[in-house]
């Protein structure tokens, strides 16, 4: 069963808007679906970190797994009840999102949401709430990091490709 996670907006630069315009075009893939994947594959690459900190923040609760599960998935961080044994900054690890800062002249794009299982459903939301910012800024990252990182290895080859058969003549 997958979980629908509810999103207004993000940010993202005008490079990038093109850069999702042109591979959406060329992979047959709707923004939406390609962003879901960003995110899938951020919560991939960095499940053990999150998982960490959902560990991490039920045990600090004092509340049983279960119970804070329910309540992260139905009413969010909000719903769960205060710290007994609040986390300090070392029991923290730091945050692989961390040196991401987001451009200045970013524009702002609309989302509805996304879809996901519930490990995942559970781990954005855990994401979120240590990361401190809003689900708008933290989306946002999470795109400009996969395609600064992905962009030059991965997409621009297949752009080449759609324009040009030199590719495999080299």
């Amino acid at each position: 069963m997958s979980y629908q996670f509810n999103l207004s907006y993000y940010y993202i630069t005008p490079e990038n808007n093109e850069r999702l315009d042109t591979f959406g075009e060329a992979s047959g893939d709707s923004r939406q679906t390609l962003i879901m994947q960003y995110v899938r594959g951020w919560l991939g690459r960095n499940r053990a970190y999150y998982t960490g900190l959902a560990r991490l923040d039920f045990t600090k609760r004092e509340i049983n797994i279960d119970e804070w599960i329910d309540v992260v998935i139905t009413q969010g961080f909000e719903g769960l009840p205060d710290y007994k044994n609040p986390p300090t900054s070392e029991d923290i690890p730091p945050n692989p999102l961390g040196h991401i800062v987001l451009p200045g002249g970013m524009q702002k794009q609309v989302i509805n949401y996304i879809h996901l299982t519930k490990q995942n459903f559970i781990l954005l939301r855990t994401a979120i709430y240590f990361d401190g910012s809003r689900i708008a800024q933290y989306l946002s990252k999470i795109i400009h990091e996969h395609l600064q990182r992905n962009w030059d290895a991965l997409y621009a080859p297949q752009i080449e490709a759609e324009n040009s058969n030199n590719w495999l003549r080299r």
